[in-house]
């Protein structure tokens, strides 16, 4: 019933199937519960009252992810910022929480334009000890699916360079380099960063999907 689908698991479109069933044709109906690493989770939307809860997940981050934050979210007015995109539609941000603590996030960020409104970014970020749990897995297909369901044509995310378990996230779901901007990037120190851009063309990616599903079922 399913050699179809062996055939493109093996085949050369084996890489498109893979990464389409790790996108969700919808996102979950929030809240909802997950179970990751042991913890019982809530997934649910960013609330205006969250500001405490986000700035004590700031201020626990390690120094070093507080390096690349673009936000600085450890500060009162760029949390407000934040909380002032997502009322005014410009930010949607699935969050994990144990509790009344966040332990992770995803948002999918548009930069309110006319000519890009068919576009959005990914941001993802875990607190420290539930890295490695594939939080930041569920949180990165949860963002996707809302992201689609918004009807985005094309997506991007953007990390440096070293933060190789990002790179590996996206990339997982559909994404590719698009782009390597030299020294893009300053930190917190002075240093500078290269920043890595991926994209992901929906379209593009569901005719390829269609070629390969296409090309694996046999005529009847």
């Amino acid at each position: 019933m399913f050699g179809w689908l062996v055939r493109l698991l093996r085949g050369p479109f084996g890489g498109v199937l893979e990464q389409a069933v790790a996108q969700p044709s919808a996102p979950l109906t929030l809240p909802a519960h997950a179970t990751v690493g042991g913890r019982d989770l809530t997934l649910r939307y960013l609330e205006q009252s969250d500001g405490p809860a986000i700035l004590a997940f700031a201020r626990a981050l390690p120094a070093h992810d507080m390096l690349f934050l673009r936000r600085d979210i450890t500060k009162d007015d760029q949390v407000a910022a934040w909380l002032h995109d997502a009322a005014t539609g410009l930010a949607t941000t699935v969050f994990a929480t144990d509790g009344n603590v966040i332990v992770g996030y995803a948002t999918v960020a548009s930069d309110g334009l006319t000519w890009t409104r068919h576009i959005r970014e990914l941001r993802v970020l875990v607190a420290a000890e539930m890295r490695g749990q594939h939080l930041g897995r569920l949180l990165t297909e949860q963002a996707f699916a809302v992201a689609r369901e918004q009807g985005a044509k094309k997506m991007v995310a953007q990390m440096t360079t070293d933060q190789v378990g990002a790179i590996r996230a996206f990339r997982r779901i559909g994404f590719a380099p698009e782009a390597r901007l030299r020294s893009q990037v300053i930190d917190r120190e002075g240093h500078l960063h290269d920043l890595q851009i991926m994209t992901i063309d929906i379209d593009e990616f569901q005719s390829k999907l269609e070629a390969a599903i296409s090309a694996a079922i046999p005529p009847t």
